[in-house]
Order: C-alpha cells, then structure tokens, then sequence
C-alpha cells in the first residue's frame, strides 16, 4: 500500500480544541462503518454520506439501522445515504463507468453548497474492499473542491490493523462506552461481523481514533481484495473480478480530477433507482 505516515499527533479532549464553526462531513463505504466512530460521531454530529447500502451479493439492505442510529447521535443523512445496492456500484466499476461515480461526487458537492469551515473524515483504505478505498478518494475529492488550501483528510478505519498516522483519539468514559455497545447490539445484520472486530480489537468500545493517510493513486497497487477475487476466479466461483489498474484506479483518478476542477460544477445525471 502506497502510504505514508506523518507525525502521530493525540488528543484526548479533543472536542474542546475545534473551531466552534468547524463543521464535519463524514463519507463512509458501507452502512454500519459508523459505529466504529459512534462516539465522534455524538461529540461531531456530521453530515454523513453512505455510498452502498451495505446488501453486498446476498443481503438485505442495512440503510435505515444506519439511519436510525445517525438521528439518535444527533448527525444528519446526506443526499446520498445508502440509495444504491453494492451490486449497481461494483457493475460500475467492472463496466469502466467513471462518469457515474463522478455524477455520485457532483451530488455529493452540491449538498455540501452550504459548508464553510468543513472537516472531512472518509474511510480509510486498506485494501480489504475496493469500495472502502473509494470512499477515502471521494473524501479527498471533496476536500479539494470544498477548500483551499484543504485541511488534512482524517479517516477511520473499517477493519483493525489498517495503517495509517494516529491524529485523534477519543477515550469512550462508561457512559459513552454504553452508549456505542447498545448501538452496535441494536445493528442485528452485522452482528457477527462487529463480534469479529471486538474479538481482534478489543479496545474498541474504550477509545476511537482517526487517522491521517497519504495514498498515491498513481502508483501499482495490489489489494487483498484483488488477490482474494482472482483466487475466486480461478476457482469459478466469480466470472471476472475487479483489480485495482483496470478498475478502481482509473475512478480514483477520475476523482482526483474532478476534485481539482475550479470552473462551476458538472451537471448531476440521474442515477439508476434501487429498483
């Protein structure tokens, strides 16, 4: 992974330091991803976009356990929370679409019309879903477009172990602490997966961090996520797989670019319906 790591900077009352107009944004892969920050997320009270919504091959969508869990913090559900199935964004990225993430990002864009002083904080990438790593390419978009100069893109991470330099960490107190743990109880589709977080990160109902990443989209990459996707293939259980050069980094770079454009915002396509 093409990642650099800057100086490790903790705040352990970090809520008291922000600019009282600092407003947050939140940009997430997938439903659920949100209580790995539900305590930032009662302290920030962000606007937060969900891409997916979090069906994958087999499942139901998880849209409202997000959205019902993001109105008891006191956040906000952006314009695009969740509308589409994972299935219409991986047949995006097999099919080469880059215009139709780039409509997402304009959508996205034009919510954020009323933002000032604004903190974006995305997933992070770590090369265990390619839609994660997208969703830190939309934060830094959206960064870019937002400001300048930008302040620096903070993440969180999905899964443990994911690298990255450590700039906020929050310690949960019990009430908080209790808080999160009926909110991961009450998000019964991911029962197991948060089981299987809890048992590699045991901390992860005492504190929360965000961290800062530096990614090259430029430069070769293979992802777990491919590797695992050609061994399928290989084993006919999938017809083809998403990789990285054929089809995540052209859409990265077509965000980057989209992020860098000063001249009035793109015109927004309708989008395919969940239908």
């Amino acid at each position: 992974m093409q990642l650099k790591n800057t100086d490790i900077c903790q705040s352990l009352d970090w809520s008291r330091c922000l600019p009282e107009k600092l407003q947050h944004v939140l940009i997430l892969a997938h439903p659920g991803h949100e209580l790995r920050i539900h305590h930032w997320i009662e302290l920030s009270k962000p606007r937060i976009y969900l891409l997916t919504d979090g069906s994958g091959g087999r499942h139901s969508a998880r849209t409202q356990y997000s959205r019902d869990l993001v109105e008891a913090a006191g956040a906000t559900a952006g314009a695009v929370f969740g509308d589409m199935p994972d299935a219409v964004w991986y047949k995006a990225l097999l099919a080469g679409d880059s215009g139709f993430f780039a409509d997402v990002l304009a959508r996205i864009h034009a919510d954020l019309s009323d933002m000032q002083d604004v903190q974006i904080v995305s997933d992070a990438v770590d090369g265990y879903n390619p839609m994660h790593d997208l969703a830190y390419a939309f934060g830094d978009a959206i960064n870019r477009l937002l400001q300048r100069p930008a302040r620096k893109q903070l993440c969180s991470a999905a899964v443990p172990n994911v690298p990255g330099a450590v700039e906020v960490e929050i310690q949960l107190d019990s009430a908080a602490r209790a808080r999160k743990m009926a909110a991961v109880k009450a998000y019964t589709p991911l029962a197991d997966e948060a089981r299987q977080i809890l048992d590699r990160d045991p901390q992860c109902f005492d504190r929360e961090l965000l961290i800062s990443q530096h990614f090259d989209w430029d430069a070769p990459w293979t992802p777990d996520w491919e590797r695992i996707g050609k061994e399928r293939v290989a084993n006919k259980v999938y017809d083809r797989c998403i990789t990285y050069k054929e089809n995540v980094q052209p859409v990265a770079q077509r965000l980057m670019s989209e992020g860098d454009r000063t001249h009035a915002p793109r015109k927004v396509q309708r989008l395919p319906s969940r239908a």
